[in-house]
């Protein structure tokens, strides 16, 4: 499998509140790959934690000529690595106790993007000027709106159901159970990674409508992504990448 070199664009910003950005991204461009993560904990502990678990994925570059079920299985199996080294150094140090991070991290590949996430650090993909998430969070909000327990997010919300409660996240535990997936890749597609300082002051239509904007440049639509969540409250790390597969152009 040859990989999909990527035309990419990241921002990030530690938000109005927060005294540290502890969001980490990690992109190979030419070898199509992406990953981004959001560390929890405290004092730089989220911090090292997202790095941690980033660095650790750098051996995810070295995938060959595996088929599709060997290439998911490699991904995972380079998450749940990525998960035993946080765990491990935080156990291994007091200072760290606790950390942990959310972990997205995608492989461009022939014709497919192979994907894996932890947490709620969200893979998105507009394509028509369609936005659609990939990845489904591993939070409590998502996990009452899939009970139909509320209709939507902005009940759940009212109800007091808090957006920032991880179901699941990395360094936590030995063992994490890993969401992996694939889909397929077109021409003009465009995808989105980022973490929930992104998603959670700005409705999937205003990602939409920014991400849309053709007149901009990826690096321009980045960097108005990140303002537009910092007009809209920006209290957490607001981190993007925005990957273009560059599949060439029909002869």
């Amino acid at each position: 499998m040859s990989a999909i070199p990527l035309h990419t664009a990241c921002a990030s910003d530690v938000g109005l509140v927060r005294k540290t950005n502890e969001d980490y991204l990690f992109v190979m461009a030419e070898q199509g790959i992406v990953a981004l993560a959001d560390g929890m904990g405290g004092h730089l502990a989220g911090e090292v934690a997202a790095e941690v678990a980033v660095e650790e994925l750098r051996h995810a570059q070295r995938f060959g000529n595996m088929d599709t079920m060997q290439c998911l299985m490699h991904l995972g199996e380079a998450v749940e690595r990525a998960n035993q080294s946080v765990y491990t150094l935080a156990k291994s140090k007091p200072e760290l106790d606790g950390m942990g991070t959310t972990l997205v991290l995608a492989l461009f590949h022939e014709d497919r993007i192979f994907y894996a996430h932890v947490g709620d650090s969200c893979l998105y993909l507009l394509r028509n000027d369609r936005l659609m998430q990939l990845t489904r969070d591993h939070s409590l909000i998502q996990e009452v709106l899939d009970h139909g327990i509320f209709p939507n997010r902005g009940e759940a919300k009212e109800a007091g159901v808090g957006e920032n409660v991880l179901t699941r996240s990395l360094g936590f535990t030995v063992e994490i159970n890993v969401d992996v997936n694939e889909a397929a890749v077109c021409r003009d597609d465009l995808f989105l990674f980022c973490s929930d300082g992104l998603t959670g002051p700005l409705k999937e239509s205003q990602i939409q409508q920014l991400m849309s904007r053709e007149e901009l440049s990826l690096e321009s639509r980045a960097k108005v992504l990140v303002q537009a969540a910092m007009d809209a409250g920006g209290r957490d790390n607001i981190s993007v990448v925005l990957a273009r597969p560059m599949l060439g152009t029909p002869e």
